[in-house]
């Protein structure tokens, strides 16, 4: 079980959401557990951590004057009021697969903001279903920044692949589609992850010739980290 609060090196600003789109919602959490079946576990991360959760806004062809295309034909906008900084991405995976379309997570935290989005989209294997990316994140930043409109586009599928690399910590290259640059952000996120779990065993190792052989090892996947990040 993984828990969302590394902090990104990407540039973080907040979105001036057009009132249009305004919802101001409260989402109960047992509706989530209505669509979604969460377990147990999950159930007690969304006791343990979340306060509350406001769908705050639909982003629509009828609220924003964009048309739909491709998979995506609303983006909702869902604040997550933590009762700590933490939140285990279970509790995100549980609201996503509860809601169909694709959603942009605000995560707010004694009076911080931060978001946190998936790529979403239709299975190539089974069109009902959706599958998802890593999960991206921005760092925290103060409730009271200046805000910035939402991205000049045409469509809600550009808005939405827009936002998307706006959130991604890795620069898109020339002529890169979004699945390309989401696909190296994957790479890079699994390979973190290895790093770490190769350093939580070399801490712990005690036979030397063990230490040499997972050092050997991390050095190997520091590189390829550095490589990824281009």
């Amino acid at each position: 079980m993984r828990v969302m609060k590394r902090e990104c090196q990407n540039s973080s600003i907040l979105y001036k959401f057009p009132e249009s789109a305004a919802y101001g919602r409260v989402l109960p959490k047992s509706k989530i557990y209505e669509n979604a079946s969460p377990g147990s576990k999950v159930k007690e991360f969304f006791v343990r951590e979340v306060e509350k959760i406001i769908w705050s806004y639909k982003l629509s062809p009828e609220t924003i004057n964009l048309p739909a295309k491709g998979s995506v034909r609303e983006i909702q906008v869902i604040t997550i009021i933590l009762k700590t900084g933490t939140l285990k991405l279970e509790v995100l995976h549980a609201i996503d697969k509860a809601v169909a379309s694709q959603i942009i997570f605000v995560l707010s935290y004694k009076s911080k903001l931060r978001y946190v989005l998936t790529y979403k989209r239709p299975s190539e294997s089974n069109k009902n279903k959706s599958v998802q990316s890593d999960y991206f994140e921005t760092s925290w930043m103060p409730e009271n920044a200046e805000c910035v409109d939402l991205p000049v586009v045409l469509d809600m599928q550009s808005l939405y692949q827009s936002l998307l690399k706006n959130i991604i910590s890795l620069p898109s290259l020339k002529n890169e589609t979004i699945d390309e640059l989401v696909n190296q952000m994957d790479k890079l996120k699994s390979k973190e992850r290895e790093a770490a779990r190769l350093e939580a065993r070399l801490k712990n190792e005690k036979q030397f010739n063990r230490k040499v052989e997972i050092n050997t090892e991390l050095q190997n996947i520091t590189k390829e980290i550095t490589a990824l990040k281009r």
